[in-house]
């Protein structure tokens, strides 16, 4: 999110990876593979040459959180078999709320755009919160 923000704050010119990893206090190898899964997903291009690097892909008001995270990350399971046991027991109340939550999460994701995320004043500790570790 942090490297789409980025971008999408300096969209007149494309950002080297190393200008990227910089301005957000990234590893650059880490920032490397991020920025690939977001070109193979369609969300950034590269430019070649002097003036290259990296840029969005299109208008940041039609890009969704959702569709960032899910170019880089695992998605959010939308498989149901946990639910219940093998014997077709029903499933239990605990269950069923985590798959609400899940799709209340993905849903939310998809209304907010990275437009939304980069006109936010956000500071970088807000920033650095929006980072998902293991």
């Amino acid at each position: 999110m942090r490297a789409m923000i980025a971008l999408a704050r300096n969209s007149e010119s494309a950002m080297t990876i190393t200008q990227v990893a910089t301005s957000q206090d990234l590893p650059k190898k880490f920032l490397e593979q991020i920025l690939l899964a977001l070109k193979s997903a369609g969300l950034v291009k590269s430019k070649a040459g002097p003036k290259g690097g990296y840029e969005l892909s299109g208008n940041p008001k039609l890009v969704s959180v959702g569709r960032i995270l899910s170019a880089v990350e695992e998605p959010m399971s939308h498989d149901r078999s946990g639910i219940g046991s093998a014997e077709n027991m029903a499933p239990s109340g605990v269950l069923v709320l985590m798959e609400d939550i899940r799709i209340y999460v993905r849903n939310k994701l998809e209304t907010v755009s990275l437009q939304e995320m980069a006109d936010e004043a956000l500071s970088e500790q807000d920033i650095e919160a929006l980072m998902w570790y293991i």
